[in-house]
């Protein structure tokens, strides 16, 4: 396990080993997918409830994958974009990393989120798939190099 300050983060992940959608917590918190054919891996946060999250990103992966995405979505190129076009929501597996109610809070939330970026640009047996925005003036928080950004 990991630990962040003090709020543990599960990444421990292993094939077969998602939480089922009906016991996903109803509170904010940490994400991760997998998509488990190119070991990809991408971290979300969501100050709703993660079993909103998980269940919106099936559905936009499905229809990625069907084409009735919006246009937008169709032309992203981003490695979990490619896969969700290929086969949708299969080979993705969705994990609980942490819903610490600490979490509730923006600033804490975005903070791990921060950290378990770091993470997993050097996770072992991972692929990062995360190409998230920052929180403020849309800039990045890492530079397509994978360093931090001022």
């Amino acid at each position: 396990m990991l630990i962040f300050g003090d709020i543990p983060l599960f990444t421990t992940f292993e094939q077969g080993g998602e939480m089922e959608i009906d016991r996903l917590p109803s509170c904010a918190g940490t994400c991760a997918e997998i998509y488990w054919p190119q070991s990809g891996m991408r971290i979300g946060e969501t100050g709703n409830a993660i079993r909103g999250k998980i269940p919106h990103d099936i559905r936009s992966f499905t229809s990625t994958n069907n084409g009735t995405a919006p246009p937008d979505q169709l032309r992203r190129s981003l490695p979990i974009a490619e896969a969700a076009k290929a086969i949708g929501a299969l080979g993705f597996e969705f994990y609980v990393v942490s819903r610490d109610p600490r979490l509730a809070d923006k600033a804490s939330r975005q903070e791990t989120d921060r950290f378990l970026f770091r993470w997993a640009k050097q996770a072992e047996g991972f692929v990062d798939w995360n190409r998230q925005k920052g929180w403020r003036q849309g800039q990045p928080i890492f530079s397509a190099r994978g360093i931090p950004s001022t």
